[in-house]
Formats: C-alpha cells, structure tokens, sequence
C-alpha cells in the first residue's frame, strides 16, 4: 500500500471514529435531557441543540466510510448490465461526479459556514458556524474514501475479480 493510500485510510478511520464517538455523545446528551425533563421537571435545553449540533457532524463524518465501504446508494446494476471496459468507465464517471458533488459540498458548505459566523446559537452562546463546518470538514474527509474505494473497485476490475 502506498504512502497516500495509508494516509487516505487513516483519514477515514479517523473520520468514522469521530463519528462514532459523536454518536456515543449525542445518546448520552439525549438521556441527560430526558432525565432532566421527567425526572428533575426543568429540562436542560442546551443538551437537545448540542445533540442536533453532534448528530449533524457525526453523519457529515461518517460518509468518509461510508464511501469508502461502498455503502453509499450503488448503480450495481446498471453497471452490471455492461461489458467489462463499460462497467469501469461507468464507475469512472460515478467517482468523477461524486468528487465534484463533494466540492460544490466543501465550496457552498464553507460559504455557510462564513455566512452565519455572525450568529450566534441562543442556548450555547457560541457561534452557529461550528455546526455548520461539518458541511465542508465532511466533504473533505470524504474525498479519501471515494478515491480508495474507486481505486480498490479499478483493480478488482482489472484482476477479472468481483467489482462490487
């Protein structure tokens, strides 16, 4: 394996232990903001937009592998359909598209991100710009996982093994 595809790799076990955890925290933020509600009669506010706040850099964070994975909504089919030099250029274009999804992504992500800098989130008192950045941070972490699975799926093809 090269140098750029154990980087690529330890981006994307990055990205899908971070969210991981995100998750963990989000359930925890949750239980405290049941318990304050039902059991103390004064629910705690902050935990419920901190939690949306997790949940939404968890699923930006988790599409790294996701992508990666091959879990993403595949044209498995379509691409079946075809002759073996099809079906590659048929993934060739998936990945093309999908790459620049992912940096219309980042581009209008990061322009969000400035436009509500400004803003700030009532129950925290900090900027709204910091859930917003999980829009961009997402897409950036996700090209790894789109490269090496495209990469992985290029040989596969190219050895006459399963392409899926």
């Amino acid at each position: 394996m090269h140098l750029l595809e154990r980087v690529g790799e330890g981006v994307v076990r990055l990205a899908h232990n971070l969210a991981a955890a995100l998750l963990a925290l989000a359930t925890a933020l949750v239980f405290f903001q049941v318990v304050t509600r039902f059991l103390l009669g004064d629910a705690a506010v902050w935990s419920e937009v901190t939690a949306r706040g997790v949940i939404i850099w968890s699923t930006f964070l988790v599409a790294a592998a996701g992508f990666r994975l091959g879990a993403m909504i595949p044209i498995d089919f379509l691409r079946e359909q075809l002759p073996a030099k099809g079906q590659i250029w048929v993934l060739r274009v998936v990945t093309l598209l999908t790459l620049v999804f992912l940096g219309v992504l980042i581009q209008q992500g990061w322009a969000m991100t400035e436009r509500v800098s400004s803003q700030r989130i009532a129950m925290l008192g900090f900027s709204m710009s910091y859930f917003y950045a999980a829009l961009p941070a997402g897409g950036l972490m996700a090209i790894p996982g789109v490269l090496l699975r495209h990469l992985q799926m290029e040989r596969e093809a190219a050895g006459g093994g399963e392409t899926s």
